[in-house]
C-alpha cells in the first residue's frame, strides 16, 4: 500500500499531466520556481493584505517590518527555487502539435 501510493506521488511530481501544462520558457520555468521558493515571506505578505483590507496602517508596517528579515531568509530558498525551475523545465514545459 505504501509502495503504491508513494510511486503515485512520485508519477504525480515528475509527470506533469499535459492539461496541467502550457508552454513556457525557460524563464518562464525558473521564474515560476523562484516564486514557490519565496514561501518564508507569506506570513508579511498576509499582514500586509490584512491591513490593507482592514485599512489599518500599523498592520501594514507590521508586515513590512516583518518582511524585511524574512526578506534575506527567502532569498536562498527563492535562488535554489529558480535553479530546480530552470532544471526542471524539461519536464515541465509542452509540446507544441503541429496543427
Amino acid at each position: 500500500m505504501k509502495m503504491s501510493v508513494l510511486l503515485l506521488l512520485l508519477t504525480l511530481i515528475l509527470m506533469p499531466a499535459a492539461s496541467d501544462a502550457r508552454c513556457r520558457t525557460i524563464g518562464e520555468s525558473a521564474s515560476l520556481g523562484s516564486e514557490y521558493g519565496m514561501f518564508p515571506m507569506d506570513p508579511a505578505v498576509r499582514l500586509v493584505h490584512a491591513g490593507q483590507e482592514r485599512e489599518s496602517i500599523l498592520m501594514q508596517w507590521a508586515g513590512y517590518g516583518l518582511g524585511v528579515p524574512l526578506f534575506f531568509v527567502s532569498v536562498p530558498f527563492g535562488m535554489a527555487g529558480a535553479v530546480v525551475g530552470a532544471a526542471s523545465h524539461p519536464w515541465t514545459r509542452c509540446m507544441e502539435s503541429g496543427s
